[in-house]
């Protein structure tokens, strides 16, 4: 897609980012969103790409080190999503492959992620770029 910009994120994206994690079903609130990009852009080694065009941004990436005892060093992303308008339009594309890239330069030796069972488009997506299928899984939480 012309005109697509693929930057670092700035703390000033907060009200974007808030807009796209609702696209992915997280209801997060928008005072709250601008202190995590804060929170991890000053205490973390994350790497978070933003999609611009013109002065919106229509997209992220967010991969963070996944270091392990039993594989050599990856990124985990953690969100990834495309304003539904602009989905099958290339931005999704731009964005991996800037991540891949910056993974790649920094000596990491994969990438990894988990996506939602019911996600078919985004697995059609992932598959298309590369990734293959290793496991299905439960995914459990407890807050505290």
């Amino acid at each position: 897609m012309s005109s697509v910009m693929i930057r670092e994120i700035r703390p000033e994206d907060y009200y974007d980012i808030c807009l796209l994690n609702k696209e992915l079903g997280y209801d997060y609130p928008l005072e709250k969103v601008k202190g995590r990009i804060e929170h991890i852009h000053k205490n973390t080694k994350d790497i978070i790409f933003v999609a611009q065009r013109e002065n919106e941004v229509i997209g992220y990436i967010h991969g963070s080190p996944y270091e392990l005892l039993y594989s050599d060093s990856l990124i985990n992303i953690l969100g990834f999503v495309v304003k539904e308008r602009y989905r099958s339009k290339g931005v999704g594309s731009l964005l991996i492959q800037h991540l891949e890239n910056r993974a790649k330069e920094n000596g990491f030796r994969g990438i990894r992620l988990v996506s939602g069972i019911d996600r078919t488009d985004a697995h059609r997506f992932y598959r298309k770029h590369g990734y293959l299928h290793k496991k299905d899984q439960k995914n459990f939480i407890k807050y505290i």
